[in-house]
């Protein structure tokens, strides 16, 4: 029973931290199984005598860590005939290279009260041992990749004085190594890494980031771990009493900022100088707390986010530096951004006003206009770039060089022209309209001796197509539309080759077809095994739409169903949502599946997103831009994922009910979800008293607000975590205070 109670407190601590600033000043303590001698004391200055007199009964240091101000040591019985340390300021690596030669092994390292303190043993049973010291979290990984290439195990892993040290060798009882890093405490990982009967083998803490190593033994052990924001006595003697032993113990101390603007923007500088992005985000985010006016912090948030590859969410930090402060930098930003984002047009306009503008020119300046004029196929132009960028760094000449030779050989194969439609830009589209414009830019480098137009297997007829800037010619036309699907083609004749365009299909439907639209999105499995699947989301979203078609004025063909969808696929839907739907129409939204927070900002998790990386996942202010731009009468999300609540600032608020009719005269923007910044479980009971009580509705027409007043309560009396649901405004997507209505059939 006893057993219990600690499991219970150690996930208690474990789920509470879900923020990076909550994590500071934390204890982790690791026990494995083991019946051996152990004892661990704890001092503020350096424990040397304890250590001496530990030696003298056979004791051997197996942990060493630096928190809240003391030393914590941990000795026992092992199998090492002899040991000894080294303190310094400085990493002592001479002092390593001679102990291997007289045949220790180095068991741990670490760092605390401004000194490394090296532990070296004889009888760890090690073998090719070798340690390396890098500046960053990024350098250090590439080291570490490089010695388990050579069958090598991580051994130790530390951080001290901006450096991170890593200790590798063959020869350890554990292999099948892998590590985890990040803001928080990787709890869910862990937990999922043991069930493959993986155990950690060491931690580390440094830059913001944890750092956990699990390895695979021969033979499974029990392990157990807590953290806690005071070091864990009772946890320690509770495992002592049921035959474990202290594996790694580990306080990640960061130092407190005062809060000031100048300390988070200082700290957001030296994170992203070491390449910790995240973490600079971070920072920049808080000096902008205090500040929201400096233009400077937003420009680099924008650059940072750019480089973590969250090039749609860099672009509004960029939009909102220039509104601040036109300079230079931040036009160079803004169009790496563009660049990173396909808007090549646009990128070379803002390289035009930095270059123009800058009181020096650099070679970077022209070496990332260049990019984009490639992004375009302008390869003349874009080497004349490199030549002045060659001209201008000669520090950098070298690469300049490379890029451009690339580039060069490029442009002497005789490429086929290429085609880029501007629009139709998506290979499907709709129209209520007969009368649609097309536009086309087109790209060669050798002359083109036809090109053509063909609308529903049709040559368009033409007095001649223009030439655009940038385009080698264009198609800039107004077609007329028949009833249903219209096809259209692009064909260009070289000397060299014929090429036909991707095809475009647009239906063309004098109005819709029920004026309530619905885009259902189910997501359960994922490419990154690192991400759980789940079970129920396309199942919820088929009986939605089921509830939808027989209970409401929901029309089956007025209905998408999106399963398992990638990002790009539901970019495409709201586009093509975005491009048919008018102010007569009605939008609900529903998502069901993962959700995530990260640095305040909220995500949905579709099925191609990386847990490390969020150049995949689709944000709340991404939806919130296209809520704004589809100009429905009203638009409802309902949100069924964890952490949904970040889609609004602001909960239920309590206003007086009016008569369906006026409601849906004014325009509204409104969102129902499951909870609010919190773990929601896979079995929703959200969804199950959602679908409730929309099949219970006998009235002919119910308010989404009403809706949500009948499923808030029962979902709190009836979820295992009390779960609150939240009702609000979409903020900054156009409310005026109307409602979205369900009418009944």
């Amino acid at each position: 029973m006893k057993m219990n109670f600690f499991l219970m407190l150690q996930f208690l601590s474990l789920w509470g931290l879900t923020a990076l600033s909550a994590q500071n000043n934390t204890w982790c303590a690791v026990m494995m199984e083991g019946s051996h001698s152990q004892t661990y004391d704890n001092s503020t200055n350096f424990p040397s005598d304890f250590i001496k007199s530990q030696w003298d009964k056979g004791q051997f240091i197996t942990d060493l860590t630096y928190g809240n101000g003391e030393w914590y040591i941990v000795t026992g019985s092992t199998s090492y005939s002899q040991q000894a340390y080294f303190k310094d300021k400085k990493f002592p690596g001479e002092w390593v290279e001679k102990k291997w030669k007289e045949g220790f092994d180095i068991t741990k390292v670490t760092y605390g009260a401004d000194v490394w303190v090296v532990v070296m043993s004889k009888g760890a049973g090690l073998t090719s041992e070798s340690w390396g010291k890098r500046g960053s979290f990024k350098e250090i990984k590439a080291y570490i990749l490089g010695k388990w290439n050579d069958g090598k195990d991580i051994i130790d892993i530390s951080f001290g004085n901006g450096e991170w040290v890593a200790i590798l060798a063959k020869g350890a009882d554990y292999h099948y190594q892998v590590y985890n890093w990040g803001s928080e405490f990787p709890t869910d990982w862990v937990n999922e890494k043991y069930k493959e009967g993986k155990h950690i083998t060491s931690l580390a803490y440094g830059e913001g980031l944890w750092v956990v190593v699990m390895s695979q033994y021969t033979k499974t052990k029990g392990e157990r771990y807590i953290v806690s924001s005071e070091f864990p006595t009772d946890f320690i003697q509770y495992q002592w009493d049921n035959n474990k032993r202290i594996r790694a113990i580990l306080y990640n101390y960061e130092r407190d900022l005062k809060k000031s603007f100048d300390e988070y923007f200082d700290a957001g500088i030296a994170a992203a100088n070491k390449g910790s992005q995240d973490l600079a985000i971070y920072y920049y985010t808080e000096a902008l707390k205090i500040d929201p006016s400096h233009s400077i912090a937003y420009n680099n948030r924008a650059w940072a986010k750019y480089l973590s590859g969250q090039c749609h969410g860099a672009l509004a930090d960029a939009d909102k530096s220039i509104q601040l402060a036109a300079s230079e930098y931040n036009y160079h930003t803004r169009g790496a951004i563009y660049t990173c984002l396909g808007r090549c047009r646009e990128a070379i306009s803002d390289f035009n006003t930095t270059i123009n503008t800058a009181s020096k020119k650099e070679g970077y300046q022209y070496a990332d206009r260049a990019k984009a004029r490639i992004c375009l196929g302008n390869l003349s132009d874009a080497i004349a770039d490199y030549d002045k960028a060659i001209d201008l760094d000669p520090s950098n000449a070298a690469k300049y060089r490379s890029e451009k030779e690339s580039l060069k050989k490029k442009q002497n194969e005789k490429e086929k022209p290429t085609i880029t439609w501007d629009y139709p830009y998506n290979s499907f589209v709709s129209s209520t309209s007969a009368a649609y414009k097309i536009k086309a830019c087109i790209h060669s480098s050798a002359t083109i001796k036809s090109l053509k137009l063909y609308v529903n297997g049709q040559t368009f007829s033409s007095r001649g197509f223009g030439v655009d800037s940038d385009c080698t010619e264009s198609i800039n036309e107004s077609i007329q539309l028949k009833n249903g699907k219209n096809e259209l083609e692009i064909v260009v004749e070289t000397a060299y080759a014929t090429v036909r365009s991707e095809k475009r299909v647009i239906e063309y439907k004098s109005s819709g077809s029920g004026h309530y639209h619905a885009l259902l999105i189910g997501v359960e499995n994922y490419d990154d095994f690192s991400i759980n699947d789940l079970e129920k989301p396309i199942d919820d979203c088929e009986l939605l739409k089921t509830t939808l078609v027989n209970n409401y004025t929901f029309e089956q063909s007025d209905i998408h169903l999106l399963k398992n969808p990638t990002k790009e696929q539901i970019l495409e839907k709201l586009i093509y949502l975005q491009e048919r739907l008018t102010q007569q129409d009605q939008l609900l939204i529903f998502y069901s599946g993962h959700g995530m927070v990260k640095n305040e900002i909220g995500y949905w998790l579709p099925s191609d997103a990386k847990k490390d990386n969020r150049l995949k996942w689709f944000s709340n202010s991404e939806l919130r831009d296209y809520v704004n731009s589809i100009q429905t009468q009203h638009t409802l999300v309902i949100a069924d994922a964890c952490f949904s609540g970040s889609i609004f600032t602001g909960g239920y608020r309590d206003v007086t009910e009016f008569a369906c009719a006026e409601m849906e005269k004014i325009p509204s923007r409104r969102a129902m979800t499951s909870g609010a910044n919190t773990v929601v479980p896979d079995n929703s009971v959200f969804f199950k008293y959602l679908i409730k009580k929309l099949n219970e509705n006998n009235t002919s027409c119910l308010s989404a607000e009403t809706l949500y007043s009948k499923v808030k309560p029962a979902v709190i009396y009836n979820s295992p975590n009390n779960h609150i649901p939240q009702f609000g405004v979409m903020p900054q997507t156009g409310d005026e205070g109307g409602n979205f209505i369900f009418r009944k059939r």
